[in-house]
């Protein structure tokens, strides 16, 4: 017999958990959070670990964001109300990166977006919903800092990376990779533009100019921005993307 950890393991898992709790059928929850109603049963019979609609799920089923990504901490959004049944326990970790002989790095999962459109304006102090785990073995095969720091993990918004990032996807990010100096052509980006985030594709040019480009091929909605040094240096490079955990 499945222990009740163990029937809680993965996204999908605890998706149909709330869903059936709260007698909805597939269909009305692909609804509510505006999506085709196959949406949900592909999820739920792919036994899915990630979705671009994680978001929006946590908020129609009123469950806390962090706990339907991870399992961690509480259901509920509601401070001190936990998961009714008693015998849930909940594993210590979300660990990724597989086995391991070192400690576990921990890396914040903060409320802030970076908009792949037209730009997001988070909180000015973001609230951290919770901590991943990452193998030390993970990070060095990624080149990042073993000891997590300056790491940070964050949602994209919006559709101007098309299918590189879609919306709703969590990202890793090392804040790191922040100055023009040690900024890597034909890599993605976060950038704080004017109080906005806004993730993009950036390419240095000879003549010392730099090329914002979005991975949706609709030019005509997302054209590319070529800015000088002197405006790049104003639109505050924040941290390069290294890692994305997109819906399989």
């Amino acid at each position: 017999m499945e222990s009740a950890t163990e029937t809680l393991d993965t996204l999908a898992k605890r998706v149909k958990f709330v869903r059936q709790e709260k007698k909805l059928t597939q269909a009305q929850l692909g609804e509510m959070i505006g999506a085709d109603p196959s949406v949900i049963g592909n999820l739920e019979r792919r036994n899915g670990k990630s979705s671009s609609y994680t978001e929006a799920l946590a908020t129609a089923l009123g469950v806390n964001l962090s706990w339907l990504m991870s399992g961690l901490g509480n259901k509920h959004n509601e401070e001190g109300q936990e998961v009714e049944d008693s015998q849930v326990k909940q594993p210590e970790y979300v660990v990724i990166g597989g086995k391991t002989d070192y400690k576990l790095v921990d890396v914040p999962y903060r409320d802030l977006k970076a908009s792949c459109g037209d730009g997001y304006v988070n909180l000015e102090h973001p609230e951290q919903n919770g901590m991943i785990a990452f193998t030390v073995e993970f990070l060095r095969e990624n080149d990042l800092p073993i000891d997590g720091k300056g790491l940070m993990l964050m949602h994209a918004c919006g559709d101007s990376m098309g299918y590189t990032i879609p919306h709703g996807t969590l990202m890793l990010v090392n804040t790191n990779e922040s100055e023009y100096d040690n900024f890597i052509s034909n890599k993605i980006y976060v950038f704080n533009a004017d109080g906005e985030s806004i993730c993009k594709r950036a390419f240095k040019n000879l003549d010392g100019t730099v090329t914002l480009v979005s991975d949706n091929a609709d030019k005509s909605r997302y054209p590319d921005q070529i800015i000088d040094k002197n405006k790049f240096d104003d639109f505050k490079l924040e941290a390069r993307v290294r890692h994305t955990f997109t819906k399989h």
